[in-house]
């Protein structure tokens, strides 16, 4: 381990779900940084008339690309794994049960039926597929043993990504969706992992 760094499981201060409580200037910055970069490229896509999506649409659309590119990029954090990772604090109240819960969390990433629904004319059979899948993929890593969740969930990610290329075609304007989910929850939410801090750190 790198001489300024150590691993530190405790944390304390105002509950922040987003990023993590305790979580650094930087890591922040880092995480609101992924929000905005999909969202740029939609704002690309409606200006060049790659996709024709009217004023609710866009939305939507700019909505989820804020939570999943954000929530990928938050989920990695070290402050979000070691907040994630740890049992539910008393001033973190129902959220903090809801959010911690792996399974509740998950579930309500319906984003596969919206799109579906909202993008593809009703296409709920693109979201229930794709929900499915997203569930058996978090059911394998909720009970995988501590050693093998990591390089399981990027063999899951692996397939949704060849599925997402070349059997469940994805939506036009949405080729990311997929694979940046599975990241976003798969690997990032789901994994533990060792949280890092600086070394001079109280918590």
């Amino acid at each position: 381990m790198e001489k300024n760094t150590k691993v530190m499981w405790d944390y304390k201060g105002k509950p922040d779900f987003i990023n993590g409580t305790g979580a650094y200037l930087e890591e922040k910055i880092i995480g609101y940084a992924g929000s905005i970069v999909i969202p740029l490229l939609l704002a690309y896509f409606i200006f060049t008339s790659k996709v024709e999506w009217n004023y609710f649409q866009m939305i939507t659309a700019f909505l989820i690309a804020f939570d999943i590119g954000g929530g990928m990029i938050s989920n990695s954090l070290n402050s979000a794994k070691r907040f994630y990772h740890s049992s539910v604090k008393k001033d973190e109240g129902t959220t903090g049960i809801f959010l911690k819960n792996k399974w509740l969390f998950s579930l309500v990433h319906i984003h596969p039926f919206i799109i579906g629904i909202m993008f593809d004319s009703g296409n709920w059979l693109y979201g229930l597929k794709w929900y499915i899948l997203f569930l058996l993929a978090v059911l394998i890593v909720n009970v995988a043993p501590l050693y093998l969740k990591r390089p399981i969930s990027m063999l899951l990610i692996l397939f949704a990504n060849l599925l997402n290329f070349y059997f469940i075609l994805p939506i036009p304007g949405f080729d990311w969706f997929i694979p940046f989910l599975f990241l976003k929850i798969i690997t990032g939410h789901l994994v533990k992992e060792e949280p890092y801090r600086k070394a001079n750190s109280i918590h």
